[in-house]
């Protein structure tokens, strides 16, 4: 039987606060095969865990991650927005991800902006885990530096618009996997990619419906904020 990988948007986010510590243990808990995180440099560049380019929506603090230090970055509240369960919760470091998660879980390293493909590489690399992680981003030049640095990672690009030309495109910058948002989801895409030795990714899938139409598109990766009830439901219905 085929495998579906099941990745974990930004950690368990649907029961706790997204790309912290909290949600990635959570997500081991739940038995994903992929972690996926977000990764900003701060101004001191330290590669830290945050979907937003600010602060204000996840943490107690404002402003952008890049105008502010790690040490003020990590002093900050980012786990009281969700719940005050969470109080305390701080902006993880990739470091600490990686100490978590090596040798237990894969992982899915978005690349917010280009620039810092050397750092997370050279990360990777340290704890000597490149067969076990993708790195992933919209901005493909990413995806062809990473390629340069380390040809055994694994490379993901988002595909905004799922078409031959955009297929091509990615596959020109070095990936491996593409990502399509649920609402752009066809099979006919997905079978085209297949024979070009593509993989795909859907996401967001949170719904038993959602899932029903992942499964019928013939997809490789689902990507969700729910991993524990998504992977069952997948087990379910294949």
């Amino acid at each position: 039987m085929r495998k579906i990988f099941i990745i974990a948007h930004r950690g368990f986010s649907l029961i706790s606060p997204e790309n912290t510590i909290a949600s990635f243990k959570k997500a081991i808990e739940a038995g994903v095969d992929f972690i996926e995180t977000d990764l900003r440099a701060t101004s001191d560049g330290i590669i830290v865990c945050m979907h937003d380019p600010t602060l204000d929506r996840t943490t107690s603090g404002a402003g952008f991650v890049s105008t502010h230090s790690y040490r003020e970055i990590t002093s900050l509240d980012a786990g009281s927005w969700f719940s005050p369960q969470f109080k305390g919760e701080h902006v993880p470091r990739l470091e600490e991800l990686l100490d978590l998660a090596a040798g237990k879980v894969g992982l899915a390293l978005e690349i917010k902006t280009p620039g810092i493909e050397e750092e997370v590489v050279e990360d990777v690399e340290k704890w000597g885990i490149e067969d076990e992680v993708i790195i992933l981003s919209s901005h493909w030049v990413v995806l062809g530096k990473v390629k340069s640095l380390n040809p055994r990672i694994t490379t993901l690009a988002d595909l905004p618009i799922p078409s031959k030309e955009s297929l091509r495109a990615a596959l020109s910058h070095g990936a491996n996997i593409v990502s399509i948002h649920k609402a752009m989801l066809e099979r006919d895409f997905v079978r085209y990619a297949h024979r070009r030795g593509v993989l795909v990714n859907v996401w967001p899938v949170n719904t038993e419906k959602e899932v029903q139409a992942a499964l019928d598109a013939e997809i490789d990766f689902i990507t969700t904020d729910d991993p524990l009830t998504v992977s069952k439901l997948v087990k379910q219905r294949r």
